[in-house]
């Protein structure tokens, strides 16, 4: 074999080389693209957002029912409870993963005799640049507004409202602290009636 054609064989095994590393990374692409495409088909489709949260409907007279909440998240509960008291027949219902959230999000909403009442949705993100701390905590004072609590610290992790006594809107919002391993660290739960805040509790902050 000359010279001429041993260089041209090497040149045709780069060629290939290359040519195959080339494939690879394309296919690599295919894959990681439709895996995104996928993913936000999905979430296009997960109608089990904040969104639709915010938008239901409480109250014990013209509250928003089970079934309205069915359509509205267009899925079934993962679970639901019913109990009676006083003769109120109250359903407790569960939905699981909540749209561009944590894994362990949740929706709980409280029906009495059909109708809406109470909602809760937790596990919701925060990006927080620094950490809820105890002066946080002890900064926040009675009568303060949603707004200014809002401004000051953030927005929280999981909210409550409750329409289960006539004439006061409750609402509780729940402040959960992560360090660097993603631990908790410190639990802030602060209450609000007609959007004043009236009581705060805390455990662990630093």
């Amino acid at each position: 074999m000359s010279e001429k054609d041993h260089l041209t064989q090497n040149e045709i095994k780069t060629t290939d080389f290359w040519l195959h590393l080339i494939i690879a990374g394309l296919a690599l692409l295919v894959l990681i693209l439709g895996g995104i495409l996928i993913k936000q088909q999905y979430d296009s489709k997960n109608h089990l957002t904040q969104a639709n949260f915010n938008s239901i409907e409480l109250s014990q007279s013209d509250g928003d029912s089970l079934q309205d909440v069915k359509e509205l998240f267009s899925e079934e509960p993962a679970s639901v409870t019913k109990v009676q008291k006083k003769g109120i027949v109250t359903e407790v219902a569960l939905w699981k993963n909540v749209a561009d959230t944590s894994q362990n999000s949740q929706v709980i909403i409280y029906f009495d005799d059909g109708h809406a009442v109470s909602k809760t949705i937790k596990g919701l993100k925060r990006d927080r640049t620094t950490k809820i701390t105890r002066k946080d905590f002890d900064s926040l004072a009675p009568g303060m507004k949603k707004g200014d609590v809002a401004r000051k610290i953030g927005t929280p992790n999981d909210y409550t409202f409750d329409e289960r006594y006539y004439g006061v809107s409750n609402e509780q919002w729940t402040y959960t602290g992560l360090d660097a391993n993603k631990k908790k660290v410190g639990v802030m739960t602060l209450s609000f009636k007609d959007g004043r805040l009236a009581g705060k509790a805390q455990n662990n902050l630093q």
